[in-house]
């Protein structure tokens, strides 16, 4: 036969062929091609629905196939060199290299999935989980994710998903109820069934084994929940929009065709180089459109340098529009990996022959191909490894075509500056793309199967990218593979620099991680850490934590003064009626403009209060513990050279008095047998360390009447001196009480603050410096004793959180007495559930105390859980700070990092030993005026009165409109807020520099660290 006349007959084959792939694989399609010349959707049927047919907390399906995976944890790479990465960027190819040895060829999928930071769910968490809070705190954190979100000022985060194939599943449509199928049926369009509880056991079992392998392979994974499951394919699907929150997800019983058919409802016409995506809005009713396009990495180069720099995961996660990596592959043993190298190479050797003998010139990279060929077999040879098939696709979205386009021509050349590699965007395969990016088996038909996309490579390749990087710090929950969540995100402390990821912090969501109960706020004076610190104290005493203030500089009662009483702190009558103790009260001219919060706050001040309302004999739950207090703070007050000469007459003395008190007690107790510790307390007086120092002075007065040389008691008689002048000192009086009365009265309020207005300062080795070192030992040990006894349960929530809030820590932790308070601080902070935050300017001894907690050490835990350092000025104090970072105290470039901080920036530390820099957020003017404390800023700040709903409270943005003009500063001064006049380069206010006719302009952000 003639082979011409099969030619029209071949015709006929070619377009029939082509009419079915543009029919069944919707191929065809133009980007230009109107509206209103498309086909009309059909109803979705069960060939073109996505194929998810089960899935559960452990498992799903696609189609016939059964997949399993889990989040594997990222790491933060922002203060890590590339040196140190390496560990890091093997960890996937160190989990691949397991599952292949324990897996014959499975498949496996890697995903990068943004998510956009859910702080709605995080609001309806944080508002549940807090112990009682005020209207004020719901509104507080409702107000901040708002303002979050609204104004862009949150950027996404990135997961990183590792899932296998494990098995596959016959068609089966068991027996079920006929009724609720049908109109199931009839409601999506899909059919539905049911599996064998042993079947899918079998396949739980199976994906138990992969997550063994994975946690035996050192890598720290998280289980993947259905949840988080339809979460991720609505990413995919869903592109730019926000991902609708029905809480369908959250149901635990295993969900079928139906449900995903439900969850995943969109329309998706196929243009031809993308997919216009509708969705419809549960709230509106109205169709929602993104555009999807998938690019495909269809030049790679063999070989890539390992740098920092050039991780293109690292780089993507850095962009300002989310990207979504698919990364999926087939895993191949060894012999196979080395038998399709070595097939590759001799099809090289065959086409560099072929050259030859027709005497053409060789290309170099011909050259360069087989050598590398030969490399790779040759290696397979003397160590066998396995190796992978794999595709790498990346899927862009946009509001409009014309941005997608931007955006499409930028991640090109990225790739190609980046790694000299080429991604690609197929035309008129976008609808089978989308499916291979979905979690699951992909795309099966011949067109998902173009082999052009797919690569043999070697599993390093996974490492190059550092898609586990991220710089993400701060809360995060820890899920048990039985779904059971330890910690949460607790208050929103701002955003991370790099990347603005939400930064959340909980000292109680660290201890219920079983982490110690310490945080250390760390810098030098005006760097923000004092913003940090009471940003925290209030939101937590608004959340029902009850907070205990050590308050050497006054400022939280500075803040908590003009939260309650607004301008009228600028009064210069004010301060005096406050250390009267009368503010609030009836006749007194100072009244509160938010009398809810001055009802739950006591300001307590010691050194204005009468003389011994801190001695530790009184103050003390028992006399044998405030005789221990009682010698560690005469030791700080003394300092050791002064100590050592005298404490044999006073530890003596001390003998003699708490044995005198014990035969009290147990004649009372002998004569009472059935008094209570309150009878015994109501009988029996303590006695005072006044009175135990009055024995020494007494033995010298004795001694020297019996006329015994001087000689023979100088040391008594410097002991009686030095004691008598002790007790005579301004400050020092407040420990030495001469009746046994207690002072300090505790009201188990939301915010009790201990201030030391007047205390000098504790630097250096001056005895004024050690006697204030000594009176924050004594108001420490009784901030904690405080909270210790608490006896407030909720049924529900259980021990009411605590936490105590230590300024000027140094001055405590420079002495061994101190160092071993703090200790003791906080490890029963952590049985008690009390929170400890230690604020310092020098943190070399808090360093020590970490170091040198050996019990600690052995249990895997640390006191400190995390650390706050804002800007240091020295080289030596930020050696000090390195190793609560985790850091070598050489380490250079973290020491240039703490030294360049800006105002209200920190590097922080969390209970992950992440490390990061964070952007401290003050949120709203009322807070920045609160905790305002320069002196040339405060009386403008302070002159607006907060309002008592924090509704009304404005953004810190608006400064520049509410601190005005001229006189507004003026105490007492109500005038108007007074726009920034035309002659001022931006917004800003004026400032009076003096009084010499002149006034200066003022940012509005000066003092405000935003």
């Amino acid at each position: 036969m003639n082979p011409l006349y099969l030619l029209p007959l071949l015709a006929l084959v070619v377009i029939g062929i082509g009419a079915v792939l543009i029919f069944v694989f919707n191929v065809g399609g133009s980007d230009d091609k109107p509206a209103k010349q498309q086909k009309a959707r059909e109803p979705r049927t069960e060939r073109e629905r996505l194929p998810y047919r089960y899935g559960d907390d452990v498992i799903f399906c696609w189609g016939r196939s059964v997949w399993t995976g889990f989040f594997v944890t990222t790491t933060t790479d922002e203060h890590i060199t590339t040196d140190e990465l390496v560990p890091e960027a093997l960890k996937l190819p160190n989990l691949l290299h397991q599952i292949a040895r324990e897996f014959h060829r499975p498949q496996f999928q890697v995903m990068l999935v943004p998510r956009h930071p859910d702080l709605t769910g995080w609001v309806a968490d944080v508002s549940e989980r807090a112990w009682h809070p005020t209207h004020n705190y719901v509104k507080l954190i409702d107000r901040e994710a708002e303002r979050a979100l609204t104004q862009g000022r949150i950027g996404a985060q990135y997961d990183v998903l590792f899932l296998m194939r494990v098995g596959q599943l016959g068609d089966s449509r068991g027996p079920g109820s006929a009724a609720v199928t049908a109109i199931a049926d009839q409601a999506t369009g899909v059919h539905d069934e049911y599996l064998d509880p042993a079947v899918v056991a079998e396949w739980h079992e199976r994906a138990d084994e992969v997550y063994a392998v994975a946690v035996d392979s050192g890598v720290e994974v998280q289980p993947m929940l259905r949840r988080d499951l339809v979460r991720v394919i609505r990413t995919c699907l869903f592109g730019h929009l926000a991902l609708p929150d029905d809480g369908t997800a959250v149901d635990r019983r295993p969900w079928g065709a139906h449900e995903f058919e439900l969850a995943a409802d969109f329309r998706a016409p196929n243009h031809k180089s993308r997919l216009e995506v509708s969705v419809i809005d549960d709230d509106t009713g109205e169709d929602q459109t993104t555009y999807l396009t998938t690019l495909v990495a269809t030049g790679w180069p063999d070989a890539i340098r390992f740098a920092k720099t050039r991780a293109w995961g690292r780089i993507l996660k850095r962009l300002e529009f989310p990207v979504v990596v698919s990364w999926r592959g087939l895993l191949l043993p060894p012999e196979e990996f080395r038998g399709r190298g070595k097939k590759i190479r001799d099809n090289l050797e065959d086409e560099a022959r072929d050259m030859d003998r027709a005497s053409a010139r060789i290309d170099s990279l011909l050259v360069d191909q087989v050598e590398r060929a030969n490399t790779l077999v040759d290696e397979q040879d003397s160590k066998p490894f396995p190796g992978m098939e794999s595709q790498l696709l990346l899927t862009l979205s946009a509001p409009t075509p014309e941005e997608l386009e931007n955006r499409r021509k930028r991640l090109e050349r990225l790739f190609a500056k980046t790694l000299d590699a080429t991604v690609l965007r197929p035309k008129r395969l976008q609808y089978r793309l989308l499916y291979n990016v979905l979690p699951g088996d992909g795309d099966k038909s011949p067109i998902g199967r173009i082999a052009p996309f797919r690569r043999l490579q070697e599993l390093d390749q996974l490492g190059v990218a550092l898609l586990t990087t991220a710089t993400q710090v701060g809360d995060r929950a820890v899920v048990g593979r039985d779904g059971i969540a330890k910690g949460w995100q607790g208050m929103l402390v701002g955003r991370t620099r790099d990347g603005h990821y939400p930064v959340h912090y909980s000292a109680h969501s660290a201890i219920a991680r079983e982490n110690g109960a310490g945080v250390v706020v760390v810098g030098a004076s005006g760097g923000g850490k004092t913003t940090l610190a009471l940003k925290v104290f209030h939101y937590e005493s608004e959340a029902g934590v009850r907070c205990v203030f050590i308050d050497p500089k006054i400022d939280a009662a500075r803040m908590a003064y003009y939260l309650a009483f607004g301008s009228q702190v600028l009064d210069a009558e004010f301060m005096r009626h406050a250390a009267e103790g009368c503010l609030g009260e009836g006749g007194c001219p100072f009244q509160p403009v938010n009398p809810s919060y001055w009802r739950d706050t006591e300001i307590i001040d010691p050194l204005r209060g009468r003389a011994g309302n801190l001695d530790p004999l009184l103050t003390s739950a028992t006399v044998t513990e405030g005789r221990m207090h009682a010698q560690a703070m005469l030791e700080i007050f003394l300092g050791d050279q002064a100590w050592n000469r005298i404490s044999g007459y006073v530890v003596e003395a001390f003998s003699h008095v708490v044995n005198e008190y014990d035969r009290q007690v147990a004649a009372f107790r002998t004569a009472h047998p059935d008094a209570t510790r309150d009878d015994v307390e109501r009988a029996v007086a303590r006695p005072t360390t006044w009175h135990t120092l009055q024995l020494v002075v007494d033995e010298f007065e004795r001694v020297k009447g019996a006329g015994v040389a001087d000689t023979e008691v100088r040391d008594l008689r410097f002991a009686a001196a030095v004691l008598e002048d002790l007790r005579k000192n301004p400050y020092a009086r407040v420990a030495f009480a001469r009746e046994p009365t207690v002072a300090v009265d505790d009201s188990g309020k939301r915010r009790t603050i201990i201030t030391l207005r007047g205390l000098p300062r504790a630097h250096g080795t001056s005895s004024s410096a050690n006697i204030a070192r000594g009176i924050i030992y004594l108001v420490t040990r009784l901030g904690f004793q405080m909270l210790e006894e608490t006896t407030e349960r909720d049924p529900v929530k259980g021990w009411r959180p605590q936490m105590l809030f230590v300024d000027e820590a140094y001055s405590v932790a420079s002495t061994g007495e101190g160092r071993d308070l703090i200790s003791f601080v906080l490890k029963q902070g952590r049985a008690f559930n009390i929170g400890v935050v230690l604020i310092t300017q020098q943190a070399g001894d808090l360093a020590r105390i970490e170091s040198e907690d050996v019990d600690a050490k052995a249990a895997g835990t640390n006191q400190i859980h995390t650390v706050f350092a804002f800007r240091h000025h020295s080289d030596a104090d930020a050696a000090q700070t390195l190793p609560l970072l985790n850091r070598a105290t050489n380490d250079r470039p973290m020491i240039e990092t703490l030294k360049s901080l800006r105002d209200g920036e920190c590097v922080m530390r969390d209970v992950d030993s992440e490390l990061a820099s964070v952007e401290v957020d003050r949120a709203f003017f009322e807070f920045a005026a609160a905790i305002q404390s320069n002196p040339h800023l405060e009386s403008r700040f302070k002159a607006v009165d907060p309002s008592p709903d924090v509704d009304d409270w404005r953004v810190v943005e608006e400064a520049a409109q509410l601190i005005g003009v001229g006189g507004l500063g003026a105490a007492g001064g109500g005038a108007p807020p007074v726009a920034a006049g035309p002659d001022i380069d931006g917004p800003a206010a004026y400032d009076d520099n003096g009084g010499d006719g002149e006034s200066r302009p003022v940012r509005a952000d000066e003092g405000i660290s935003v």
